[in-house]
């Protein structure tokens, strides 16, 4: 890394945080912070996520949204999602996608505005939804079985509730495999051909309404042209209702799934840009096929919070091999899965010496502590390392903490929240006695 910022339209092109920088004593600072005082307050290993990140991505959101008209965008939370969050999410007028029993609970443990929260899911339980039938929330129903079901919990309510459906649009997203979801044998959604018998079920009940229609055709996407396909796909489906029952739907929410960078190379679209094409082609798509322009949803996770995020480590044993050199650091895998998941790629800096000297810069391979020989969080990073050295790996606020683990019994790190030059907890860090907290000996045993 080095002090140079290349000019971006949109945090999600930038592999830092937009507040970071390079301070007077060559250390990197987030939020106006020092992050060696962070660590020094907090420990290592340690989650930093930029306020003010979130903040321009959403507005960037809402900006290209902003010639819509009925527009609500909505934060996916699986990306990252704790009380906090939720807080900033309502305070930034956005909507909340939840995918889970817990997820929910930490929406309306939050306060967050229940009409403007929808639940996803391929195999939501009855306890699930019924949760999220007392609490009025949409659902967004994944399969006909699913639907069946909630029909079943419906008929006791004196009210309707309101569904959308997901729908496998048949299109893919240049990815990696296990985050596509558009494809046609994709777990997630109604085949096309299964699309009839679901609306025509739901037209024979009293206290069912169907909002709309729902696809997400994949994460960490970089092209455009594969969410404006999804949209043609919409209309057509739109249209065909309209002709076929008359049935004019009032909702339409095309998902998410547009990337961010991670590394040098990576160029994603501009969130600005990407909610305006959208909404644009919804609008073109929608007016040429005589139909109404629906309440638009669009879903951004990763594109909010992912370059938010910072991960701090301290260096530990440092090993130079013939053809290779390894920086073990305090953490790994377990706080963050997704190189050894799918082959995620980082940029790594050391956060002590942003700039090193230049005859000491080397080819480091950054390895966990975990016991998996696949636990590599950069496989090759040009750093002038050293033993103690604080090493951060940026674009870290997406599916860091949401996936970490307890693996090898060791705890979660704290996360912090910045903002000008302010920072304080947002998730705290995991003890030993948490680690048996839940633990039982069976009688037999004691």
């Amino acid at each position: 890394m080095t002090a140079e910022k290349t000019k971006i339209e949109s945090p999600n092109q930038n592999i830092m945080p937009v507040t970071a920088t390079i301070n007077e004593h060559n250390h990197l600072t987030v939020g106006g912070i020092d992050v060696v005082d962070l660590v020094q307050e907090f420990g290592s290993p340690l989650w930093i996520v930029c306020e003010e990140t979130i903040r321009q991505s959403a507005e960037a959101v809402k900006l290209g949204l902003s010639n819509y008209g009925q527009a609500l965008p909505c934060y996916a939370g699986k990306a990252f999602l704790c009380l906090a969050l939720v807080k900033l999410i309502a305070d930034l007028d956005f909507g909340l996608d939840v995918v889970s029993e817990g997820e929910l609970f930490t929406a309306l443990k939050a306060g967050f505005p229940a009409e403007k929260i929808f639940l996803h899911g391929n195999n939501k339980s009855e306890r699930e939804l019924k949760m999220a039938l007392n609490a009025s929330i949409k659902i967004v129903v994944d399969n006909e079985s699913e639907l069946a079901t909630l029909i079943a919990l419906a008929k006791p309510l004196r009210r309707k509730v309101e569904i959308l459906l997901r729908i496998i649009p048949g299109i893919e997203l240049d990815t990696h495999d296990h985050i596509k979801t558009g494809h046609d044998k994709s777990k997630f959604g109604i085949p096309l051909d299964q699309l009839d018998a679901a609306i025509e079920l739901i037209a024979s009940q009293k206290n069912v309404e169907l909002l709309g229609l729902h696809a997400h055709i994949g994460s960490q996407g970089m092209e455009l042209d594969p969410f404006l396909e999804s949209v043609d796909v919409f209309a057509d489906l739109y249209a065909n209702l309209k002709d076929k029952y008359n049935l004019t739907l009032p909702h339409l929410d095309v998902g998410g799934g547009l990337g961010i960078a991670y590394i040098a190379d990576d160029r994603p679209l501009a969130l600005q840009s990407w909610a305006r094409a959208l909404s644009v082609k919804v609008k073109e798509a929608f007016s040429s096929r005589n139909l109404p322009i629906p309440e638009l949803s669009i879903e951004p996770g990763r594109a909010i919070v992912g370059t938010s995020g910072v991960t701090i480590y301290q260096s530990g044993h440092l090993k130079e091999l013939p053809g290779i050199n390894y920086l073990a650091v305090d953490g790994g895998m377990a706080d963050n899965p997704r190189p050894i998941t799918y082959q995620a790629k980082y940029t790594a800096a050391v956060a002590n010496r942003m700039v090193g000297e230049s005859d000491k810069i080397k080819p480091w391979s950054i390895v966990g502590r975990y016991c998996e020989s696949g636990d590599i969080i950069v496989e090759e990073a040009e750093l002038d390392a050293r033993k103690g050295d604080l090493i951060a790996v940026f674009a870290t606020g997406a599916y860091n903490y949401s996936m970490s683990s307890n693996y090898n019994r060791t705890a979660r790190p704290a996360c912090v929240l910045v903002k000008n030059g302010r920072a304080e907890i947002i998730v705290e860090r995991e003890t030993l006695k948490d680690l048996v907290s839940h633990d039982r000996i069976p009688s037999w045993l004691t």
